[in-house]
């Protein structure tokens, strides 16, 4: 009911929208059981199978959890159970509107150091980190700290295909990387789109546009430097991947969990793109 009730509001009125999600979160989190430290470690380690030497992705959401200790805990808590081996990576874009849209708005699509993540808090804060790697790209930049971190970041901008064979989400595969959500479910998950992005012409879906789009952007040191990249078509906003993962991907493959009212899952990187990729090769996708 609350998903359709915010779906009608987006269509509507985004202020309106916007009203309701603020009061509902405030409903939330005075009436949301929290969890506590020791809960939320036992959740990563047990149920999310996060342990020592793991590359995770994480994608997250400070706004849907309800802990009673500070949020600014999480990243070292995450640091911590993976160790010095470990890498963290985290989305870092700087829009949460169309690419195309965003590319098109701005002269500077990009940069480096000054564009600051839309994708939540964590993304943001590791960004700043005095130890994190961040991928130099237009519309996907991606944020890593730890062992593997800038083998994964370095080169993504070399494909104009953002999900690509040079994009982190692609190269982390070979250290059998888990992909995690922290307060949020699948229908966040990025990792869907690799498929897309490495066989390309062969998914059944055409999800990208034809068009290169050549972005202004500021690199690492302060240079102006140009960056192709394909940006998604408008013929695949609609789609469904909580129902495509409910038919076709198992459990054992990618957990999905609520505790306390709160989303998260955990997934297998090399298993979830052989399954993302059968099931394409039989027609079967995230899009409607």
């Amino acid at each position: 009911m609350l998903k359709l009730l915010d779906k009608y509001l987006i269509k509507i009125s985004p202020a309106l929208h916007k009203y309701f999600k603020r009061k509902l979160n405030e409903y939330r989190k005075s009436h949301n059981p929290k969890l506590s430290r020791e809960e939320f470690i036992d959740i990563l380690k047990n149920d999310l199978t996060v342990s020592i030497g793991d590359v995770l992705f994480i994608h997250s959401s400070m706004r849907k959890l309800f802990l009673d200790f500070p949020k600014e805990d999480i990243l070292p808590i995450l640091m911590n159970i993976v160790g010095e081996n470990g890498t963290l990576l985290f989305p870092c874009w700087q829009f949460n509107i169309r690419a195309e849209d965003y590319i098109k708005g701005n002269e500077i699509v990009f940069s480096f150091h000054d564009s600051p993540s839309a994708m939540g808090r964590l993304s943001d804060v590791l960004r700043q980190h005095p130890e994190a790697f961040r991928s130099f790209h237009p519309t996907n930049s991606i944020v890593a700290i730890g062992k593997r971190a800038k083998e994964l970041t370095e080169g993504h901008a070399d494909d104009v295909y953002p999900c690509g064979e040079k994009s982190p989400l692609f190269k982390m595969i070979k250290y059998d990387a888990k992909v995690i959500g922290i307060g949020v479910t699948v229908d966040n998950l990025t990792f869907v789109h690799v498929i897309e992005d490495t066989i390309k012409e062969k998914f059944p879906v055409k999800t990208r546009d034809n068009t290169i789009h050549s972005c202004n952007c500021i690199d690492e040191t302060g240079n102006a430097v140009v960056v192709k990249t394909l940006v998604a078509s408008k013929a695949v906003s609609k789609r469904d991947v909580t129902a495509f993962f409910n038919n076709e991907i198992p459990q054992n493959v990618c957990k999905r969990i609520t505790r306390k009212g709160m989303s998260f899952f955990s997934g297998k990187t090399p298993e979830l793109y052989q399954y993302i990729l059968k099931s394409a090769e039989k027609g079967k996708t995230i899009y409607l």
